[in-house]
């Protein structure tokens, strides 16, 4: 073995396996009807199994969409039907939250409708294409990526058994048998709606991530830009080096704006999927914070319902699937602080630098300062603060639900 590939670094587990996580995605999106959604194309599908494929997907959306709701809202108060008043009234809070999925999923299947073309070529194609930019740029923000796609697989994962969980917990409810089908019914239909939106969520997340770690990569390059810059020193080769850097610097630049139309067109073409996620998270952070007054209230661990065990597992499991996307948002915008704030180094170059360099400079400068984060609908930025406010809100109408409760029970 050679010195060199001695020093060489291995390939992380990611890289040695990173194709067939995105074939498991593929085939999971398939199965829910979201042909649409191919993280990295490796080879084209056939004709005849596309046209088949996309003819599943739009079966199966009417079927959730037209044929399956009106079956529900026929046994609608046998689904809401118990014993417990207070049990009722959190049954009402989690129809209200499979109504809020019920909605992305309609939004969800225009989208991929009216967005098909735009979703494979400029925003899969369009990624691939900076994925083979990036070859030989910095390996560090590639980890930070990494570690990203791990956890959010662990967790979609993590929550898809604890609503099987959930299911078959249903199956000892004590309602009688003609209400527990229905809801073991509506249990199942409501996991197949998560899935169908969760898939859009998960691609919207995978771009996202991509994005950060391409700007990163960039950042560091800009970095390294900026070094050679300043050790520009006078003398014959001036002129050549103030060239060469300008060429860098205005690819960089050109770089630096396909990225940035891929974060705009995945967020806008997302955004009305991302607003039901956001009210989704909303619902379930309420109806958890009322299944844990409800485990309290009782003051006996042998009253409480696996049922609501699993629904407040699965309610913070959800918050946290939330914050992850939001947060990915967060670093994108500090990130384009970041370059802000060096492009601000460059902002004084040395006195020996040629023209067109410093126009570059001023172009770059200019580029930044029309990049502004997108907001979620026109109404929200989505950030961090964003989660915040949805925990904020949940806590205040749970509030609202307590006061109902006290009422119950002095009326019982």
């Amino acid at each position: 073995m050679s010195a060199t590939e001695e020093h060489e670094p291995k390939d992380s587990f990611w890289e040695r396996h990173e194709f067939k996580f995105y074939k498991y995605g593929h085939i999971y999106a398939v199965i829910y009807g979201q042909v649409v959604i191919d993280y990295v194309p490796q080879q084209p599908i056939r004709r005849g199994l596309k046209t088949l494929l996309i003819a599943y997907s739009h079966l199966l959306s009417l079927v959730l969409i037209v044929v399956l709701p009106g079956y529900f809202v026929y046994h609608f108060r046998t689904l809401t039907e118990t014993h417990d008043r207070r049990m009722q009234l959190m049954l009402y809070v989690s129809f209200a939250n499979t109504a809020i999925k019920y909605a992305t999923v309609i939004v969800t299947y225009v989208a991929n409708t009216v967005h098909f073309e735009a979703i494979n070529y400029r925003c899969t194609v369009q990624r691939q294409r900076l994925e083979t930019a990036f070859v030989g740029a910095p390996k560090q923000p590639k980890r930070s990526f990494e570690f990203f796609m791990y956890f959010k697989f662990c967790l979609i994962n993590l929550m898809m058994l604890i609503q099987v969980a959930g299911i078959f917990a249903l199956y000892g409810a004590a309602d009688g048998p003609s209400v527990s089908q229905v809801r073991l019914h509506f249990a199942i239909y409501a996991f197949v709606l998560w899935n169908y939106t969760e898939n859009m969520a998960d691609y919207f997340y995978f771009v996202n991530g991509s994005v950060l770690k391409y700007y990163r990569q960039l950042h560091l390059q800009l970095v390294s830009l900026r070094r050679q810059l300043g050790g520009l020193r006078p003398g014959g080769m001036l002129m050549e080096h103030c060239c060469r850097l300008s060429d860098r610097l205005g690819e960089l630049r050109q770089r630096f704006g396909d990225i940035h139309d891929l974060y705009s067109e995945s967020f806008q073409m997302h955004q009305f999927q991302l607003l039901g996620l956001v009210l989704a998270t909303l619902i379930n952070n309420l109806t958890n914070f009322y299944a844990i007054f409800n485990m309290l209230a009782k003051q006996s661990l042998e009253e409480i319902s696996f049922p609501i065990v699993i629904g407040s597992v699965y309610a913070t499991g959800f918050y946290i699937d939330t914050y992850i996307v939001t947060l990915l948002n967060e670093h994108i915008k500090q990130e384009l602080e970041g370059f802000a704030l060096t492009m601000r180094t460059f902002a004084e170059p040395p006195a020996t630098v040629e023209q067109r360099l410093t126009q570059e400079i001023e172009y770059f400068t200019l580029e930044l300062l029309k990049c502004r984060p997108p907001m979620l609908c026109g109404l929200l930025n989505f950030d961090r603060r964003l989660v915040y406010l949805i925990a904020v809100t949940a806590f205040g109408y749970f509030i609202t639900l307590v006061q109902f409760d006290l009422y119950l029970r002095k009326s019982s």
